[in-house]
């Protein structure tokens, strides 16, 4: 697909889609889905619909995983001397060595308000890989063939939200294996640990008072059974996002105040800076920005030093026309990346003028996938790091899948 196009045609695009349709190692601090007939599910929803003019997220149809079993010190520098010249010898001076520049870093980094890798800047492209951690060398070559260079793995663990199973060998050797199969097919991965805190939750814990720092140090020194890598040093790991689309202080089922919120982010930023300081960190992409009410203080989480890019999801008109243009501008002056985190093409009906997740049909999905595109490439707004969508599978084209992939030709052929 060719990837440059002008700022009119990004509004064109996007109006014709519109119209076209519990582990030992926690420690407390003091301070349902509906099934359809391929087997998919949807969530049951976080917040309320949106029944005012605030545009937010509202769960996508999804997968829900099937559990698979279980089966030299460093040397001290010596001085020594330099021979003194013979009687009545001139020396020559000696030449001045240029210094060597440092090594380009195998490890993606923050370089200004871009990403690098190997020495060259990084444009991370990318979807979520949802529904299909069994089956990672379909996923990794399908990745391949829509030019994407990043898998998210996000909601991996093998028994839904349930908090037992997030430490458990299930979960961790098919990640390990689903990230080995990334690196030999050339690919990064993002790893999104959202379902934690929805395990928390459906646990009865405090979500974001509850210190995250064991389970972030579990995956940091955890070493890869393919691999035989730690984690916290593998260069395959692009980058680790804790809660995307956290639940809203001041929306029904919220985890925590404003300030528990902000506080959360900031400690575990720092925790797993510490714990793997080669690997990115930052929140995870967030929804609700265009509503002031929200309680996100999303600007203090944002400027977070710790917090390598400032993460965004498009669910809603308004997360496009404001969330989008409100983060990357805050960001470019910040002097740090933005993330398109998250955005999707589903296939299904509506829910209303609002809505940028369902789409009536191929083409619209496609016209949809070209308007997201676009606006990663940095058309209309500053550029981002790169962009992620959900979720990319070939899994059957039934209503409510949210699977972009060759069975749906139109939309599969705008990722290329």
């Amino acid at each position: 697909m060719i990837r440059t196009v002008s700022a009119a045609t990004v509004v064109l695009i996007a109006t014709a889609a519109w119209g076209a349709t519990i582990p030992e190692s926690l420690h407390q601090l003091t301070a349902a889905p509906q099934s359809t007939a391929s087997g998919q599910a949807t969530a049951p929803p976080r917040v309320p619909a949106p029944s005012h003019q605030v545009e937010h997220r509202v769960p996508k149809s999804i997968h829900i995983p099937e559990p698979e079993p279980t089966t030299g010190p460093t040397p001290t520098a010596v001085a020594t001397s330099t021979p003194s010249p013979a009687s009545g010898s001139t020396p020559s001076p000696s030449p001045t060595p240029s210094p060597s520049p440092p090594p380009a870093s195998s490890f993606v980094t923050v370089c200004g308000t871009a990403l690098c890798a190997d020495g060259v800047r990084f444009v991370e492209r990318g979807a979520t890989a949802y529904g299909q951690y069994g089956n990672a060398a379909n996923e990794v070559a399908l990745a391949r063939r829509a030019d994407l260079n990043t898998l998210e793995l996000v909601e991996f663990d093998t028994r839904y939200h349930t908090l037992s199973d997030t430490e458990s060998s299930a979960t961790w050797s098919r990640v390990d294996a689903f990230i080995a199969a990334a690196k030999a097919g050339g690919l990064h991965v993002i790893l999104n640990l959202s379902e934690f805190g929805q395990s928390l939750q459906a646990a009865g814990q405090p979500a974001v008072t509850t210190d995250w720092g064991p389970y972030l140090k579990f995956i940091a020194n955890r070493v890869n059974s393919v691999t035989g890598v730690r984690y916290a040093d593998d260069p395959t790991i692009a980058m680790v996002e804790l809660w995307g689309e956290i639940p809203a202080p001041n929306y029904p089922n919220s985890v925590g105040t404003t300030q528990q919120i902000t506080d959360f982010y900031s400690r575990s930023l720092a925790e797993w800076g510490t714990d793997a300081p080669n690997i990115l960190v930052s929140s995870g992409g967030f929804s609700y920005i265009n509503d002031p009410r929200s309680g996100i203080d999303w600007k203090t989480i944002m400027a977070d030093p710790a917090n390598a890019a400032c993460d965004v999801e498009v669910n809603s008109t308004a997360d496009l026309s404001v969330s989008v243009p409100s983060v990357s501008s805050y960001c470019r002056s910040l002097g740090k990346p933005w993330f398109l985190a998250a955005w999707s093409s589903c296939f299904g009906a509506s829910r209303g003028a609002w809505d940028l997740d369902y789409w009536s049909s191929d083409a619209a999905m496609a016209a949809h996938a070209r308007a997201m595109i676009s606006v990663a490439d940095g058309v209309s707004v500053p550029t981002p790091l790169g962009d992620d969508f959900w979720n990319i599978g070939d899994t059957a084209a039934v209503t409510g899948t949210c699977d972009i992939g060759p069975q749906f030709p139109l939309a599969f052929a705008a990722l290329q």
